[in-house]
């Protein structure tokens, strides 16, 4: 099968502070891989390196062109304009700056804002909007970009179910076409979930593989410490409140 995704001996640093080290796996054409690790494990750190937007040692390949959902903290007040402007956005990259979106570029943001439920909300200002909107609006916006290989950091956290089963249901269907998803999340569940693969970081690579594979007492624990409770059996990570943007409005 195509490799989407190619990283080997990945290593970033921030002046004296490795962020990741000798990081490497494959990630096949149309899979839904999510990235899990304790906070600073070098969750973001590895899909901004993909990104090229940071310095970095050893080797990567990533099937082109490449599209970006930055965590909603990161975009919070950003856009100073409607949704359908922030979806249009993503045209930019493959129109050039010069060149004004055409009026199909415009119908295709709008549909694009249909699939995630935002129909209705296209003249909303970006700060407008609840939580889980905005997460919306930023897949739209990076489903404009045709992407090849998606990178979410985080496009769940702090939605609401609604949010949260649309964002799952558009991946779904961009993995059914042969796009490749990263998606970072500390919700171990719902990777378990949804996810085709995963892979489970702490600066380094712990482990990768199926949900069976990574869900072990052994892999847990070398990711997350002690963090890792033992139930009847089977382990599980205790959850951090920190992780959870707050309640947002319905």
């Amino acid at each position: 099968m195509t490799a989407a995704v190619s990283v080997d001996g990945l290593g970033v640093a921030f002046g004296a502070r490795a962020a990741l080290q000798d990081v490497s796996f494959t990630v096949p054409a149309g899979s839904f891989v999510g990235i899990l690790g304790p906070n600073g494990a070098g969750k973001t750190t590895l899909l901004r390196a993909l990104l090229g937007d940071v310095a970095h040692t050893g080797r990567l390949a990533i099937e082109r062109p490449v599209a970006y959902v930055p965590q909603l903290s990161d975009a919070q007040g950003a856009f100073p304009i409607d949704a359908l402007g922030v979806v249009l956005m993503g045209t930019y990259p493959r129109l050039g700056w010069w060149r004004r979106p055409s009026g199909a570029d415009r119908d295709g943001a709008r549909e694009l804002l249909d699939r995630v439920g935002l129909a209705d909300r296209a003249r909303s200002t970006f700060d407008e909007l609840s939580g889980g909107q905005r997460q919306r609006v930023l897949l739209a916006r990076a489903l404009a970009q045709e992407g090849r290989v998606l990178l979410l950091d985080e496009p769940l956290s702090g939605t609401d179910a609604r949010s949260r089963e649309l964002v799952l249901d558009v991946i779904a269907e961009q993995c059914a076409r042969g796009r490749t998803v990263l998606m970072t999340t500390h919700d171990l569940a719902e990777a378990a979930r949804v996810c085709d693969r995963m892979l489970v970081l702490n600066r380094g690579l712990v482990a990768e593989g199926t949900t069976e594979e990574i869900f072990t007492e052994d892999v847990l624990r070398r990711a997350y410490g002690g963090d890792v409770l033992v139930l009847d059996g089977r382990p599980a990570v205790i959850d951090d409140p920190h992780h959870h943007a707050p309640r947002e409005r319905v």
